[in-house]
């Protein structure tokens, strides 16, 4: 019997591609997209530092020494438990940055407001700051690259975590005949080409993600 073959756009940790082969998926991965660091300097403490990546989350971190002065906020679990881990406790999480944008509206913007992001970050944050007036400022600490692939294989579906692994991918290849999972909406939003279906995390996780391919090919197998 012919084996669905899922393609991850990013590298998964192996017990997640154990789990993909060992209910009944062939398996493919690569990274759609490059992550190089950008050297920055920290900042004095603002009143307000912005997570929107787990890319940027990861290189602050490693200058964390300033952050237990700040409120923080951040787009999604995967930062909030690097933060945790770190002794860093948001002040808020939200699941996308439509979401963080409406908490910030409700709170005293008179304050210095930072967001640590990368080169592709969306201008949603940005957009909102200038219309409030805020003192906003951005620092980009990581550089997104596509990987200009083409992959030979045609999966059954695919995994998307990003806009940017999205756009990677689709220059290169057809998704009209995939069933495409994506870690959130705007990653889902960004589908320029008309797959099979289209699966969107409520809550941003990639364990959650893989979950949810593996029980939709399960499903339809029995159906």
């Amino acid at each position: 019997m012919h084996k669905p073959l899922l393609l991850s756009t990013k590298l998964l940790p192996h017990a997640l591609r154990e789990r993909i082969v060992q209910n009944g998926l062939a398996y493919m991965e690569y990274n759609a997209i490059r992550i190089s660091p950008v050297a920055f300097e920290m900042p004095p403490p603002p009143d307000y530092v912005i997570f929107s990546s787990n890319n940027a989350t990861i290189a602050v971190l490693k200058k964390a020494h300033s952050l237990q002065q700040s409120n923080v906020l951040c787009v999604g679990k995967q930062s909030e438990n690097l933060l945790l881990e770190n002794q860093i406790k948001p002040l808020k999480t939200t699941k996308n940055m439509s979401e963080l944008t409406d908490f910030i509206e409700k709170i005293d913007k008179k304050g210095q407001f930072l967001h640590f992001c990368g080169n592709r970050r969306l201008p949603i944050l940005s957009k909102k700051m200038k219309e409030w007036g805020c003192n906003f400022k951005e620092i980009v600490v990581y550089q997104t690259e596509a990987s200009n692939t083409k992959i030979e294989a045609t999966p059954s579906a695919l995994l998307f975590f990003s806009p940017s692994g999205v756009e990677s991918h689709e220059k290169h290849n057809d998704i009209t005949n995939t069933h495409c999972f994506c870690i959130g909406s705007t990653t889902a939003a960004s589908l320029k080409q008309t797959p099979k279906s289209v699966h969107v995390m409520e809550n941003p996780n990639t364990e959650q993600l893989v979950a949810k391919a593996i029980h939709y090919f399960k499903v339809s197998q029995h159906a």
